[in-house]
């Protein structure tokens, strides 16, 4: 009975077409196709109530949730890729029942919508990783091991294992066989991806030794980089400079170049101070029984630094007051070193080092604070009694034109006018 309503319905279907003026045979085509454009239209109308139902009642309940890991999926396409494949499933379980006797037709149109199938999956594949990265973005150990470059050898192991399915699909042959004809190839893939497969070790091995992480302050003269690392990838290591331009460091250079890491400035207790200034030795001397009253009515608090009892020039007083003012100052780490030392005396005076760490190890305000007190080191050293060296040179004076003779040279009264 169903046979014969079906033979009914596409004479009926037949006639209507060629009393629209088809041809037999395009009017035979579109009778025998007719089930399967049919079937087309439904998952297409599937497909869009599925990507309805995605865009509007699961993104409510994504943004309900209390997880992010489901806000990423969203966000990375993963699901709405995932209905593309409604249309091609539907397709693939109808096609032959739907097309009989067309097996050729058949053939071909299976092959597209296997085609289809796995370039979607491809798609899908690329976003979950995408997702994943994301996810793993919101943990505090992505800075110190970010997995960005692990994440691009997936892309990359997921393009190629595709590449070997489309193209077993289109030759008709197994996915085995190509990827045994692979390993006469294996010398053109490593040159081909180099540059990766150096990245993916490098990655590895600059993960394993913690030497460099996003957010660290990193300097390559080699490349001009002078900044702070901000991405990590599997070929490339992006590196902010001072003056926000962008160096872009191969990966595996960072293994194989010398370059520095300024970290260290967290791990010491802040970014170190250590400059010095030079003292004039003639202005060096013992201090009298007054000294520390003349101190007090310049407004210095004595009683907390003042040494009593010990034989002291004015320059270790000064010294002892700069380590008082440091000890006082809230941005500098009292728990790391913190001294005031001599060093060797050049021609040029002596040099007195100020050594200690400021608490945060942004430059700007480290060198706002320094400069601070430097510019307060010059401005109390006459108070002790101290002068700061500096070596004047000699200027010539303006030469006028002579108008007198020039004195003999013989005469031992001659004077040059550079002397």
């Amino acid at each position: 009975m169903t046979e014969k309503v079906a033979i009914t319905y596409g004479e009926k279907l037949k006639d209507l077409l060629l009393s629209w003026g088809l041809s037999d045979t395009w009017a035979g085509y579109m009778v025998d196709f007719s089930a399967l454009f049919i079937i087309f239209l439904i998952s297409v109308i599937v497909y869009y109530i599925a990507k309805y139902i995605i865009n509007r009642v699961l993104q409510r309940l994504i943004k309900r949730s209390v997880s992010q890991w489901d806000d990423h999926l969203y966000e990375q396409k993963v699901f709405t890729r995932l209905a593309l494949l409604i249309p091609a499933l539907l397709l693939n379980v109808t096609i032959d029942a739907s097309v009989t006797s067309h097996p050729m037709a058949v053939k071909y149109i299976q092959l597209g919508i296997n085609l289809y199938i796995a370039f979607i999956l491809i798609l899908v594949v690329v976003s979950f990783l995408n997702a994943v990265q994301r996810i793993y973005q919101e943990f505090e150990v992505s800075d110190a091991k970010p997995i960005k470059g692990y994440i691009q050898i997936g892309k990359i192991i997921t393009f190629v294992i595709g590449g070997i399915i489309i193209i077993s699909l289109l030759a008709g042959k197994s996915p085995g066989t190509l990827l045994t004809g692979l390993g006469a190839m294996s010398a053109v893939m490593m040159l081909i991806f180099k540059d990766s497969i150096l990245g993916f070790v490098a990655g590895i091995q600059l993960s394993a030794n913690k030497s460099i992480q996003i957010g660290d302050w990193i300097s390559a003269p080699k490349f001009n980089a002078d900044g702070t690392v901000f991405d990590i990838a599997l070929v490339t290591v992006k590196v902010r400079n001072f003056d926000n331009s962008v160096s872009l460091l191969p990966t595996y250079a960072l293994i194989t170049d010398s370059f520095i890491n300024w970290r260290s400035f967290d791990d010491a207790g802040g970014r170190r101070m250590k400059r010095s200034f030079l003292v004039d030795v003639r202005t060096i001397e013992a201090v009298s029984e007054g000294f520390s009253e003349e101190l007090r009515m310049k407004g210095f608090a004595v009683d907390f630094w003042f040494p009593k009892d010990k034989e002291l020039t004015n320059l270790g007083v000064f010294r002892r007051y700069l380590a008082y003012y440091l000890r006082n100052q809230p941005v500098i780490n009292q728990e790391a070193t913190l001294m005031i030392r001599l060093l060797q005396p050049t021609e040029n005076g002596l040099p007195v080092e100020v050594y200690a760490f400021y608490n945060s190890p942004d430059w700007v305000p480290f060198e706002d604070f320094q400069a601070d007190f430097f510019e307060h080191i010059y401005d109390t050293l006459p108070d002790f009694g101290l002068k700061a060296f500096q070596r004047i040179s000699n200027v010539l004076p303006d030469l006028e034109p002579q108008t007198t003779p020039p004195i003999s040279p013989s005469t031992p009264s001659a004077i040059s006018p550079r002397q």
